[in-house]
């Protein structure tokens, strides 16, 4: 079969790695992704969207499947999903995500720490001074 698989996110070098989910609003503006990128809602299932770039801009691609193949693999849990990813023009990938967005959830770690758990121990507002000593204990060298 042709094509590769399209899986998680993937930097050369990643210094900071972690998950996102994020849940879909229902009400207007927001008219679902596909319409808003351009696609033809009837004819294509949106079934996966990623946001890239670097130091100077970042783009946005859509994976979609057409429907009629959508159909006839949405309920089969072992069946692969062929789909086209296309490369969104003209459009600020932030700008869309806060248009389609109820709730978001991003949380990355340093890559460094593998499996070990954080434990948020105090809650502060930046700019604000965080008092270490008061909130952690004594500091010792």
């Amino acid at each position: 079969m042709d094509g590769e698989i399209w899986g998680d996110a993937d930097v050369t070098y990643p210094d900071w790695k972690g998950t996102a989910q994020l849940d879909e609003r229902l009400t207007i503006p927001w008219e679902g992704l596909a319409r808003t990128v351009g696609l033809d809602s009837d004819q294509w299932q949106v079934v996966g969207f990623s946001i890239g770039g670097g130091e100077h801009e970042y783009d946005l691609r859509v994976v979609a499947t057409p429907r009629d193949v959508w159909e006839k693999v949405k309920s089969d849990d072992d069946a692969e999903i062929e789909v086209t990813e296309f490369l969104v023009h003209d459009v600020d990938p932030l700008a869309i995500l806060q248009q389609m967005t109820h709730m978001f959830d991003l949380r990355m770690r340093l890559s460094g720490l593998d499996g070990r758990k954080v434990r948020v121990r105090a809650l502060s507002d930046l700019p604000a001074e965080l008092f270490v000593d008061e909130i952690f204990g004594p500091q010792t060298d």
